[in-house]
């Protein structure tokens, strides 16, 4: 974990560009990697009427902690801001993530996508006080190179069907818009579960060839082998935002753990919660099944952040430092 603090007397330009604070003001424990930046304050436009003898209450220093500062192509740094912060976001790899209120700070799953190229790359958070004053904390994140797996399937001329650019294009756009959203609000509390306990079949990422033609693409999502009506538990607790039927993913279940983070369910037997249910990490959302494009009883399981697609593994294996 990085800690990256602002100084004290975060509305003073003039204080801050005099320098830095020591790390240690920044009250982090005394095994944590911590480290100072500069952050450039803007006066608010306008100045808090107070009472008279009121004096203005102290703004809590901002500071930046990262849950990891290298990071597997397809996984997630959680990026938090702690103090006094009522708004940010978060601008990373070219892409911008709303930061969401936490139990203890803004945080976002700043995503790192299956092709970004390896190696450093800066990240900037842009940070609103409740007075009005801006500021901007910036720390570098080293994208590591993941090495993907290649397989092979074959599909029956029913199956096949499913395959079609059309009807593909159509589900990624409906995906795409559920997991674009933002809950401005943290659903998701503790660690992040397996939805079964069925072995891996299919990484996350999985370049695939198709009766026979060149591998492409990349898998959106892990396969964890698992009988038809196997229990499936929600990885974490959120609200439901889809259950429904799909051409491809079959049967599928959303949940919205907030903050812009989504999991998917996919290829069920029968789904058992309704859209707008909240449901807790560990909770029988559904059957495990061979609906949709599948060639067989399984559980295709996805987790998005803010519109990009991850290795939900990384969110149980530590890879991602949460």
């Amino acid at each position: 974990m990085r800690i990256v603090c602002a100084g004290r007397g975060f509305a003073s330009v003039l204080f801050l560009l005099l320098g830095i604070i020591a790390a240690t003001a920044c009250g982090g424990d005394s095994g944590d990697e911590i480290t100072t930046r500069l952050i450039t304050a803007v006066p608010a436009d306008a100045t808090p009427t107070l009472a008279p003898g009121e004096t203005p209450t102290p703004l809590v220093p901002p500071e930046l902690v990262l849950s990891a500062v290298q990071v597997y192509q397809a996984g997630a740094v959680l990026v938090s801001v702690t103090g006094d912060v009522k708004a940010g976001t978060a601008t990373f790899l070219g892409r911008t993530f709303t930061l969401a209120k936490g139990s203890q700070s803004m945080f976002a799953f700043v995503a790192v996508d299956t092709e970004d190229s390896p190696g450093p790359h800066p990240l900037r958070v842009d940070i609103t006080m409740p007075n009005g004053s801006k500021g901007t904390l910036e720390d570098t994140i080293t994208v590591l190179k993941t090495d993907w797996t290649v397989d092979s399937l074959e599909f029956d001329s029913q199956t096949s069907e499913l395959l079609d650019p059309k009807t593909n294009a159509d589900e990624l756009a409906l995906l795409k818009a559920i997991y674009s959203g933002v809950t401005p609000a943290k659903l998701w509390d503790g660690p992040w579960l397996m939805p079964v306990n069925g072995v891996v079949t299919a990484r996350y990422g999985e370049q695939r060839s198709i009766n026979g033609s060149a591998p492409s693409g990349h898998h959106s999502g892990t396969d964890l082998g698992a009988m038809e009506g196997t229990p499936v538990t929600a990885t974490n607790s959120g609200r439901v935002v889809l259950a429904k039927q799909l051409k491809v993913r079959g049967n599928m279940v959303i949940i919205d753990h907030g903050g812009g983070l989504f999991s998917g369910y996919c290829h069920l037997s029968e789904i058992d919660v309704t859209e707008g249910q909240m449901v807790h990490g560990g909770d029988v959302i559904a059957l495990s099944g061979n609906t949709g494009l599948s060639t067989g009883a399984h559980l295709h399981w996805e987790i998005a952040s803010q519109g990009v697609w991850l290795d939900a593994l990384r969110f149980t294996d530590g890879t991602n430092g949460f």
